[in-house]
């Protein structure tokens, strides 16, 4: 795990500089069982596979979040059959297919933490839900898989009292760290096309 850890670490320096505001030194305690959540802002993105930079940016952000949730340095014991409970929350009742929505880059980023040991269906079970809320953010949870029942249980009456909100500062972050990475060149267009695909992240 802290070889895992030390090479995000390199790649966290080369880029943008982003401290968690909610981050936690340990999990939750749910029933006596360990779960671990993590919050994003926006709405999870839907897949462009053919827009490299745009998978780019989508990567970091879910990247720097998720490892930025836990000092990982002190967990040391992966889950051996997980669980993964994603929660989109919605600002209005519009129908959207939760399967278009780009899942990967969320489950990448937590298998970098070294909590899980592969994402494949021995390893991991993945349930999704939406729901309605005055913002669009995304809660996941991370368990045994032995604990999902109870915890789906759990969740159907405190999932609201549970959610935490990204601060939207990241998104600033980003804005400006893009905006130092371009050159002079076709500036003002290509910074109009990235800060699109930014903002793609929170609608």
């Amino acid at each position: 795990m802290q070889r895992m850890l030390e090479m995000d670490s390199q790649t966290a320096d080369e880029g943008m500089k982003f401290e968690n505001s909610l981050a936690k030194t340990t999990p939750l305690s749910i029933n006596g069982y360990p779960v671990f959540q993590f919050s994003y802002d926006g709405m999870l993105p839907l897949y462009k596979e053919n827009d490299r930079e745009y998978l780019r940016i989508i990567r970091d952000y879910y990247y720097r979040v998720t490892l930025g949730s836990y000092d990982f340095s002190l967990i040391e014991t992966p889950f051996k059959h997980a669980a993964l409970v994603i929660l989109h929350y919605f600002t209005d009742n519009r129908i959207r297919d939760l399967d278009n929505r780009n899942r990967k880059v969320i489950i990448d980023a937590i298998r970098h933490t070294a909590l899980i040991a592969d994402d494949s269906w021995k390893e991991l079970s993945i349930v999704e839900e939406g729901h309605r809320d005055k913002e669009n953010h995304i809660q996941v949870y991370l368990l045994e898989r032995d604990h999902l029942i109870n915890f789906l249980s759990h969740l159907k009456g405190n999932h609201f009292n549970m959610k935490q909100m990204q601060k939207a500062e990241l998104r600033e972050v980003m804005l400006e760290q893009l905006k130092k990475e371009k050159g002079k060149e076709n500036e003002q267009e290509k910074g109009e096309e990235e800060m699109n695909k930014i903002s793609d992240l929170w609608r």
